[in-house]
């Protein structure tokens, strides 16, 4: 089928980031002649502070590459990378999340080695990401920017009326603040869809087993029937007792707004959430939302990488690695992320780089230099796209069914 093709302009306020960005520091030199011509590439960002990412990260690729035209390759099959490889017409570089999901793609792609190394594309790279870029023995992906999603989101006025605490340090005190916050008369947590009740289940696993336990839960033959994990789905079970009611068809902007309206204590979600508070309810970071990691994660920065390969037989292909250039590039994975609320991947920021970045991103900078990287289940790159579903079915089921055993089961049968 083909892929429809939607052109994507240039804001005043993208070129203004680009701008300031370069000014951290010259971008690695692209080696050979300028591209010029058509790119197509399936990013996803459409909306939000993820499309005001896009525009400035597009402003920067104009100053890398002045000639190339930018085109969204999405198409009419969505974002799922398989899908849009499997057309025989993919797009000149695609988006994934990294670790299962690039493996899955490979014999789709072209190895990236020999320009990753001739063109710097792996510069700044903190070590702990380089494995998630990779499958076998060969480099796939260049990334863009990480999103921590291991976060706990909380109404300064709602605590402060109930006595609560706005980083409780484990799932079970968490569970003592929202009996807090419920006696007040509000909802203790925002729950919006399936997806924010697996990633609380992520949560209370991860706190039980820590990193390296949990990682095992996903492999074969995985510790499901033990009493940590009996026990961290039991307390599952009591938070959402403290949550707003689950619909199937909502997302995490209705938890958002729950929160950002007053009318809830906590949220759990990525820090997306952080520029939709602020763009969509006028809320002012730290006054009116604050943020901690969330309850026993402190030491861990679980994350999704935005991380571009790129398609065996690029049509475009000149133009898709100066794409790629401008992706590894320090101007811009400023000038995406700090229009967005994330950060860039790479840890060799220079200090005024950070002026560029909000009081919530300005924290994570340094978190995503201190804590140890993890790779998220709900939103990233631990589980292919097909144990994911899973997953999530799983999760779906539990707000109706509430059996923590047959949950155990069922995310290990995924």
């Amino acid at each position: 089928m083909p892929i429809r093709r939607r052109p994507v302009l240039l804001g005043g306020i993208a070129v203004a980031c680009a701008t300031a960005a370069a000014r951290c520091g010259p971008a690695e030199a692209s080696s050979g002649a300028a591209p010029a011509g058509l790119l197509e590439v399936a990013a996803g960002w459409t909306s939000g502070p993820d499309r005001n990412g896009l525009q400035a990260l597009l402003a920067a690729l104009k100053g890398h590459a002045p000639d190339v035209t930018f085109v969204a390759g999405d198409g009419s099959t969505g974002t799922d990378p398989a899908a849009l490889l499997a057309t025989g017409r993919p797009p000149d570089a695609v988006r994934c999340s990294g670790g299962a999901e690039l493996a899955r793609l490979a014999p789709h792609l072209e190895p990236l080695d020999a320009l990753a190394r001739a063109r710097r594309w792996s510069a700044g790279l903190p070590a702990a990401l380089r494995p998630r870029l990779r499958a076998g023995n060969a480099l796939y992906g260049v990334p863009a920017g990480v999103r921590r999603t291991n976060l706990l989101w909380s109404r300064p006025q709602a605590l402060a009326e109930a006595g609560a605490d706005p980083a409780p340090a484990d799932p079970g005190l968490l569970l003592a603040q929202l009996q807090r916050v419920t006696a007040t008369g509000r909802t203790g947590l925002a729950v919006g869809g399936p997806a924010e009740v697996l990633q609380l289940a992520e949560t209370v696993l991860l706190a039980a087993h820590g990193p390296d336990a949990f990682g095992a839960l996903w492999q074969p033959g995985g510790p499901w029937r033990t009493p940590a994990t009996a026990g961290a789905l039991r307390l599952l079970d009591a938070l959402l007792a403290h949550a707003a009611p689950v619909a199937p068809d909502a997302d995490w902007t209705d938890a958002a707004r729950l929160l950002g309206t007053g009318r809830a204590g906590y949220l759990l979600t990525g820090d997306w959430a952080d520029g939709w508070l602020r763009e969509n309810l006028g809320l002012r970071a730290g006054a009116d939302h604050r943020w901690a990691a969330a309850p026993g994660t402190a030491a861990l920065f679980q994350f999704r990488a935005d991380v571009f390969v790129l398609p065996r037989g690029a049509r475009h292909r000149a133009a898709a690695l100066a794409w790629l250039d401008v992706c590894a590039s320090l101007d811009g994975q400023v000038a995406l992320n700090g229009a967005r609320a994330a950060v860039p991947a790479r840890t060799d920021l220079p200090e005024p780089a950070r002026a560029l970045f909000g009081p919530y991103p300005r924290w994570s900078l340094d978190q995503w230099r201190s804590a140890r990287p993890l790779d998220s289940l709900t939103h990233g790159g631990l589980l292919d796209p097909r144990r994911r579903a899973a997953a999530l079915a799983a999760a779906a089921a539990f707000t109706t069914h509430r059996d923590s055993t047959r949950l155990a089961r069922e995310l290990a049968a995924g």
